[in-house]
């Protein structure tokens, strides 16, 4: 598999993950499909990105394997926008290791997600989704969503097993994610794509975070 561009983040650098044992289903079988992707591809109109001040994003976000809460709890991406406020305001949350979505990837647990949202400057970040534990440091992306464009930003992509320490990569993964976009939703064949990859630049600063989905 090609990576045109990632970089790699290890619990030494950045992150400090706190186990979590999360009695939610008792049986794993039975969990599988329990949550649908809300930013499917398949929901996203390209009208959308035409709309007055607002910008679509696409995004995939992946794991090694899907993680079942009574092994740990797993990870969101949580995209919020760069305002500098200490109390932030999440305007998505995105599974990436999550049993309960059923992954859309042959070749390993992920999703593909296509979100709209006004124009302006946001940033993403690793958490943990209870509120019991968490990655007290996480790397961090920055990204820039612009009026009437059509963006793809790259892979949120873990890199590790359930019960190993988070190793978090960012992967160019274009071709088979604008393949599966268009082959879910044929409006978008037609339409512009920007890519504009993430990049960590670091790590994220504590702050107080509602999440808003």
């Amino acid at each position: 598999m090609l990576i045109s561009r990632w970089m790699f983040f290890n619990w030494r650098r950045c992150v400090t993950e706190r186990v979590v044992i999360v009695l939610s289903c008792l049986l794993l079988p039975a969990c599988s499909g329990f949550m649908t992707n809300e930013y499917a591809a398949e929901l996203a109109s390209p009208l959308d990105s035409n709309a007055a001040g607002t910008g679509l994003v696409i995004l995939s976000a992946g794991s090694l394997e899907s993680c079942h809460p009574l092994l740990k709890a797993h990870t969101e991406v949580v995209i919020y926008p760069s305002d500098g406020s200490f109390f932030r305001n999440s305007v998505a949350a995105l599974e990436v290791d999550s049993t309960y979505l059923d992954s859309e990837f042959e070749s390993h647990h992920g999703h593909l997600y296509i979100l709209k949202l006004p124009a302006g400057k946001y940033y993403l970040v690793p958490r943990l989704a209870v509120g019991f534990g968490g990655y007290p440091s996480p790397p961090r992306a920055d990204f820039e969503v612009y009026a009437n464009e059509t963006t793809y930003l790259g892979e949120f992509y873990m890199d590790n097993e359930c019960l190993q320490f988070a190793k978090f990569l960012l992967r160019d993964q274009e071709a088979r994610d604008l393949t599966m976009l268009r082959s879910r939703n044929p409006a978008f064949r037609t339409i512009r794509i920007t890519k504009r990859l993430l990049v960590f630049v670091g790590c994220d600063r504590f702050t107080i975070s509602v999440s808003v989905r």
